[in-house]
């Protein structure tokens, strides 16, 4: 499993080797690893990173032995120029890292450029510095208790150590309920945290100082969006896009039927960029379809990766070690990569979109000009449809319920207390939230599966491209516009295949795509009133698991969630929790979401805290 993890103890402990081992072997590895390990001959500290050897060597690893110097490393680092075909992925990052570090400290992130999570060990001063890249891509894990820190790139790991005790965080469990996610930097255990993006951890003596290297507040939104900053954003796309399809490893694009991967499909066709595009689901529908027409149209091949319901629920269990149990999610096809013999090395995502078009905002919300109006916006935003359609208010037990209504609101407060002092429009908080926590969050619940036997890319995260759209404001990229025009330049006939959601061809007006973006709503609504079949199209995974819930997974959830010793009884009300369990799985109402957060809460107790 690509990674790193480490430790720091302020008394030696006897074996510090068998410390990493023991962190190493919590998440089992599907296929050949490559691994670099590193503990103090004391037993004070150790240093670890892994990855799959099928994706090569990029230098996880270094080591200064004159000052006494570690580093390791977990990602990716750009680089500015290459000719054509070679690569603009640094070499050994690890070794930069150490070089630079020595050069200026930790501040020489503010000039790097890429996705990656790095650790540097002081053994003179006994100082341990972990630091992420300014969107914070890859989660980085750490847990502080007496006098002793662990991290790792998974939370598995972070646990393995029994340094850090495994007491549930009941404020996190309300957030999975009510947000489908743990809000902020929480997890579920009340001493291991997420560290935030472009932030640099400083351990010594004992004592914790986590400070922000960069923010994207700091940014000047300026101008319109004009064909001067149309060509600045394709030069930048073609880059993030050449950066991420490495010519040294099989590429595939994860390709939907939407916009966002076509996006890169028609800049990777456009210069010749040797890659596959990929796309899992059923064969029937809309995603594969559509996205089996376009890579036909760039002239790409197609690798179909069927998802059906036979493993799903064998599959639940690795899907939460590896995730952490931060997210509520019942998707656990990704961990389909173990088994199959897909024939690519990486692969590139078109997560991190959101920010070019505005996920959170539309139109409509332009005409908010106070905060107060964009955060009631945002915590309805945030909620999930268990949140939105019941009152939470009975499912906790009344020792617990404060705690169950309360603090949800509080984490939303503080986060939103980050951004709002956005120099951009009111509404453009919602996007920065979008790109730093629910991209962040949501990218991994996949990525963090699929990572452990192959290296996932994604350019709309290049910083770069970050920066030059954080300069447009807010009110040029509510639409899919700037998208559109980069696929005219790049490959205009991909426009032409229809999208996944409105079944309307991209070309098409924007008053024809919004009507018929109307229309399907209306007629979900009217579904739902007269309790029909959804009609709207069907898209994977979504549509698929909603009925597998049911039928294929469904004695496997019956099992976990229905048993006497299950351990969310401890702080919901069984009689009300039993009801809900019991309208979903007889198809009276949809608690799809609920069903998710209890399973993943549940499955991470029996990892973690209850063997």
């Amino acid at each position: 499993m690509s990674g790193m993890y480490g430790f720091v103890v302020q008394q030696s402990i006897s074996d510090p080797v068998a410390m990493l081992n023991r962190m190493l072997e919590a998440i089992p590895s599907p296929g050949p690893m490559t691994k670099h390990q590193w503990a103090m001959g004391e037993g004070f500290a150790g240093l670890g990173a892994v990855h799959p050897a099928s994706i090569g060597e990029p230098g996880h690893f270094a080591r200064d032995l004159s000052r006494g110097l570690c580093c390791v490393f977990d990602g990716v680092m750009y680089r500015d120029t290459g000719a054509s075909g070679e690569s603009l992925v640094v070499s050994d990052g690890a070794r930069m890292l150490l070089d630079r570090y020595l050069e200026s400290g930790p501040e020489c992130l503010r000039d790097i450029n890429g996705s990656f999570s790095v650790a540097w060990w002081d053994e003179k001063a006994r100082r341990l510095v972990l630091a992420n890249d300014r969107m914070g891509q890859r989660l980085l894990f750490f847990g502080c208790r007496n006098g002793a820190i662990a991290f790792a790139s998974l939370l598995a790991r972070v646990m393995a150590t029994g340094l850090v005790p495994p007491e549930i965080d009941v404020e996190a469990f309300a957030d999975l309920i009510s947000f489908e996610h743990v809000v902020g930097e929480r997890t579920l255990f009340k001493d291991v945290q997420v560290l935030p993006p472009a932030s640099i951890l400083t351990y010594e003596a004992g004592r914790v100082d986590i400070r922000k290297y960069w923010h994207i507040g700091q940014i000047e939104p300026h101008g319109t969006y004009d064909e001067r900053r149309l060509d600045e954003l394709e030069d930048l796309f073609r880059k993030a896009v050449r950066r991420s399809i490495r010519p040294d490893l099989t590429m595939a694009i994860d390709l939907t039927g939407g916009l966002d991967s076509r996006c890169i499909l028609a800049a990777a066709a456009n210069m010749q960029l040797r890659f596959v595009a990929h796309t899992g689901g059923q064969p029937d529908s809309t995603d594969v379809v559509f996205a089996q027409q376009a890579a036909a149209v760039a002239g790409a091949e197609h690798v179909f990766e069927p998802v059906g319901p036979e493993k799903v629920a064998e599959w639940l269990v690795p899907m939460v070690r590896y995730q952490g149990g931060i997210i509520s999610t019942l998707h656990s096809h990704p961990c389909q990569h173990f088994e199959m013999a897909l024939p690519f090395d990486a692969s590139v995502q078109g997560i991190g979109i959101n920010y070019i078009r505005g996920h959170w905002v539309s139109p409509d919300y332009l005409d908010i000009h106070t905060l107060p109006d964009v955060r009631r916006l945002f915590k309805h935003k945030m909620q999930s449809n268990t949140a939105r359609h019941l009152d939470l208010g009975e499912i906790w037990t009344p020792e617990f319920q404060a705690i169950g209504l309360q603090s949800p609101s509080v984490h939303l407060d503080t986060l939103f207390d980050q951004y709002q002092e956005m120099r951009d429009a009111p509404v453009a908080v919602l996007d920065c939230i979008s790109l730093h926590e629910r991209c962040r969050k949501f990218l991994n619940k996949a990525i963090l599966i699929v990572r452990a036997v192959r290296e996932v890319y994604y350019p709309y995260f290049d910083h770069d491209l970050i920066m030059a759209l954080a300069s447009i404001p807010m009110s040029e990229r509510v639409t899919h516009q700037i998208q559109i025009d980069l696929i005219r330049r790049f490959f205009p006939q991909l426009l032409d295949v229809p999208s996944a959601k409105t079944l309307v061809p991209f070309s098409a007006s924007p008053t024809r795509m919004w009507m018929t973006q109307k229309c399907w709503v209306a007629r979900r609504r009217v579904s739902g009133m007269l309790n029909l079949p959804d009609s709207t199209p069907a898209k994977v995974p979504n549509h698929y698991y909603s009925r597998w819930i049911r039928n294929e997974m469904r004695p496997m959830l019956v099992d976990l969630l229905y048993n006497p010793e299950a351990a969310f009884r401890a702080y919901l009300r069984w009689d009300k929790v039993e009801v809900l369990l019991d309208q979903h799985f007889s198809s009276r109402a949809n608690w799809e979401h609920l069903v998710a957060a209890l399973s993943v809460f549940e499955i991470a107790h029996r990892l973690w805290v209850n063997p």
